[in-house]
């Protein structure tokens, strides 16, 4: 059995060795990566792994993405499916972000074997939350290592409509979206940000829950890695002015808001939403003992 993770990476010098890591010892065979115009040392990290016949790599620069007619981000998921098919030939692709790292529940193959005959299948995704005032660990490279690290099991379903009204909850205890799984010879293309995959007509295919699969989400990292992509959000939505209809999460887009370059102001506010991500310990307490925070190993556990 076969798997190929897709990735889209845009500015994570932070995670990419790691994510990469992580998933090789895992037991992914290989990856086809799209470089989304990354500015900040991840282009020449992925430039290590061009000579392995494991990875596929293209760096998309910012006009590759972005023009006169709009976004194409749906291009580039097309491609990562069509290389990993010419490259690989694999049974199955997922469809993932460098902050993502997949957890099974036990054996990769195993889960996969026992997943049912659907064409696509949804990754649940679950945020890695820290207590205030500590150091982030570093980012795990093995899945024992993960195992040991603290989810939002239980998070609050919200909207950028909901939120625009009430604030007060930080965005780590939200919801986020599923992510997708496929058997690559099924599908033709994936949904804007992964969350689905289409047949050939153009049709979104049904997709049943993956039992046993979860993507661990390291939404907050470090304050650099925040500051950064919110002002890389704020430079990309500039560019998409003329094309107020083209999909954009709403989450970044209220932080690539508050993201003016140069300006101490809005560097402050930003900064400010990001350490309002971490919990105080006895807050953090709190939300273990109400079973909203649980370690992951416990979570697959149940």
């Amino acid at each position: 059995m076969t798997v190929v993770a897709n990735i889209q990476v845009g500015n994570e010098v932070e995670l990419i060795e790691q994510h990469i890591a992580y998933h090789l010892a895992l037991g992914v065979d290989g990856f086809v990566i799209a470089d989304m115009a990354s500015v900040d040392g991840t282009s020449e990290i992925l430039q290590r792994y061009r000579d392995d016949s494991r990875f596929v790599i293209r760096k998309f620069e910012r006009d590759a993405l972005i023009d006169a007619r709009g976004v194409h981000t749906a291009e580039v998921g097309r491609w990562t499916l069509q290389a990993a098919r010419d490259h690989f030939a694999p049974d199955w692709v997922i469809r993932m972000d460098a902050d993502e790292f997949l957890y099974p529940a036990g054996d990769l193959g195993a889960c996969l074997a026992a997943l049912g005959p659907e064409a696509s299948f949804r990754i649940a995704r679950r945020n890695v939350i820290f207590a205030a005032g500590q150091p982030v660990p570093p980012i795990p490279q093995t899945q024992a290592a993960l195992a040991a690290f603290e989810i939002v099991a239980q998070p609050v379903e919200t909207s950028g409509t909901q939120y625009a009204t009430d604030d007060s909850l930080p965005l780590i205890l939200t919801a986020v979206g599923p992510k997708v799984i496929a058997r690559a010879d099924q599908v033709a293309a994936y949904l804007t940000g992964g969350h689905g995959t289409l047949d050939g007509a153009g049709k979104r295919l049904a997709a049943p829950v993956a039992d046993g699969l979860l993507l661990v989400h390291f939404w907050f990292t470090t304050p650099g890695r925040f500051l950064r992509k919110a002002r890389f959000t704020a430079e990309t939505e500039a560019l998409l002015r003329r094309h107020p209809q083209a999909p954009k999460g709403w989450q970044w887009s209220r932080w690539a808001g508050l993201a003016q370059p140069g300006d101490t102001e809005s560097e402050a506010a930003i900064l400010q939403e990001y350490h309002r991500q971490f919990p105080a310990e006895a807050q953090l307490d709190a939300l273990r003992g109400a079973g909203i925070v649980r370690c992951l190993a416990d979570f697959r556990a149940s």
